[in-house]
């Protein structure tokens, strides 16, 4: 099967950050593409950037869908992802999708911890589309820019290690999603310091495709 990542937003370290994830996890003759879509949006830090994404998101998988066994869209506010699946031929998985289903799976409440002012409502109202909503505890928005915590991840680590516990603590949620594609690889790096499973949206929409029928 061949996988083609779209990512939404044109961050080039955000393509390697995915491929870093998702290489380890297929083997031949199974094949990987990361691509950006070309929205012109950098980095998605509100409502108005991911909505500006959709038409080329949408372009991107109108001329790509038949070569492919499964797309993913990588944005957490999966930008156009209805719209995908109701035009291609192949399996489209957002990875906000996937997190929040493989969330509920494992656990009665989760949390999601994110980055952008402007994009909880959107996450509320995906959960709801999901049928998750229900178990969905809290959207925990970090104040930091998603350029700012792009730029340097490791230098945020002990912060999304503490916002982590403080919603297990406060929440009582036995899953963590870290919400966004330039986030990839943060939610692995903290995952032993913590007791619940700290879930990665990217690696959720593969592990979803891989086991899907």
């Amino acid at each position: 099967m061949k996988f083609l990542i779209i990512n939404p937003n044109i961050n080039s370290a955000t393509n390697e950050r995915i491929g870093a994830i998702v290489e380890p996890m297929i083997s031949t003759p199974d094949e990987l593409e990361v691509v950006s879509a070309d929205s012109g949006i950098e980095l998605i830090e509100t409502m108005k950037q991911s909505e500006l994404t959709i038409p080329a998101v949408l372009a991107m998988v109108k001329a790509r869908h038949t070569e492919v066994g499964a797309i993913i869209i990588a944005a957490f506010s999966d930008p156009g992802l209805k719209e995908a699946q109701s035009m291609a031929s192949c399996t489209v998985v957002g990875i906000s999708e996937a997190a929040m289903k493989t969330a509920a799976n494992l656990a009665a409440r989760f949390s999601i911890i994110t980055l952008g002012s402007e994009l909880g409502p959107v996450i509320k109202r995906n959960a709801l589309s999901y049928g998750v909503a229900n178990q969905l505890a809290a959207v925990k928005i970090l104040p930091w820019t998603v350029s700012q915590v792009s730029a340097a991840p490791k230098a945020y680590r002990g912060a999304f290690v503490d916002a982590c516990k403080r919603t297990i603590i406060k929440d009582g949620v036995g899953a963590i999603i870290i919400g966004g594609g330039p986030l990839s690889g943060i939610a692995d790096s903290i995952a032993d310091d913590l007791p619940v499973p700290v879930l990665d949206g990217v690696r959720c929409a593969v592990e979803m495709v891989l086991m899907s029928p």
